[in-house]
């Protein structure tokens, strides 16, 4: 048993190392997103996204670009009483560039009725004056 506790520490450690200080930024703004999600502050999430006109969320029928937008489709299609407890999970991430990482995942909504909804998620994150933001959202 003290054997596994010592292997597990060592995973967990090298995993911590393994990762980048991009990854780690990526990853935080990630549990940002379901921190800011499941308080229900719909704006703190969208400022998540970054700041520019050619930012996109893809959706099944469509896409929406810029904040504003963003913003209004969120609000239209996931009002607060709906909006319920985000999970992100099983994220990829993959360098392009020093300003760009593809992204993949899944995600998992628990609405407040109970209801499960779960998919996959992709999409690119952009370094922007040193700060990391979502830039194309695809959710499906």
């Amino acid at each position: 048993m003290k054997y596994c506790i010592t292997l597990i520490c060592l995973l967990l450690s090298i995993t911590t190392f393994g990762q980048s200080k991009d990854e780690k930024a990526i990853l935080a703004v990630m549990r940002e997103e379901e921190r800011v999600w499941n308080a229900g502050d719909i704006e703190a999430y969208v400022n998540l996204y970054a700041p520019s006109d050619s930012t996109r969320m893809i959706y099944t029928t469509g896409a929406v670009y810029g904040k504003d937008s963003i913003l209004a489709f969120y609000k239209k299609y996931w009002p607060k009483e709906r909006m319920g407890q985000l999970t992100l999970d099983g994220a990829r991430l993959e360098r392009l560039s020093k300003r760009y990482y593809y992204v993949s995942g899944f995600f998992h909504v628990k609405s407040p009725d109970g209801k499960m909804i779960n998919g996959r998620f992709s999409g690119l994150m952009k370094k922007i004056k040193g700060k990391w933001y979502l830039y194309t959202d695809h959710s499906g």
